[in-house]
């Protein structure tokens, strides 16, 4: 099968999720100098997402708040709050499972869409 036959199989947004997730895997892995990876990519991660610095330097006492937190359909739709209820989620199963970022992103998304599921909300 020829490259552009190759590329005609997935979609551009497959193609996508799948770079992001080489890009951060390889990421983590190269730069996890003295254990400090993941804070690293964490506050990498949290600029993109609008967290300031000082929000993305305290990550785990915010994360605690965050995933302590009522799931609501306001926090489901507002597109912020579920992205840091979803980074919070992905860093504790990292933490916990000692999983890979893209299956801790994975099981993060699946537990936030659940729990939004719960309430009503569809996202």
């Amino acid at each position: 099968m020829t490259e552009s036959e190759e590329k005609k199989k997935f979609t551009e947004e497959e193609r996508c999720r799948v770079a992001w997730e080489i890009a951060i895997d390889e990421a983590m892995h190269s730069c996890n100098w003295e254990g400090k990876g993941k804070e690293e990519a964490f506050k990498v991660i949290g600029g993109i997402l609008g967290l300031d610095e000082k929000e993305s330097n305290d990550v785990s006492a915010k994360c605690e708040a965050v995933l302590g937190q009522e799931i609501t359909k306001d926090l489901c739709y507002d597109f912020r709050r579920s992205r840091q209820y979803v980074l919070c989620a992905t860093w504790r199963n990292m933490e916990e499972k000692r999983i890979r970022f893209s299956d801790a992103i994975r099981e993060a998304w699946a537990e936030l869409k659940s729990k939004c599921m719960k309430v009503g909300a569809y996202i």
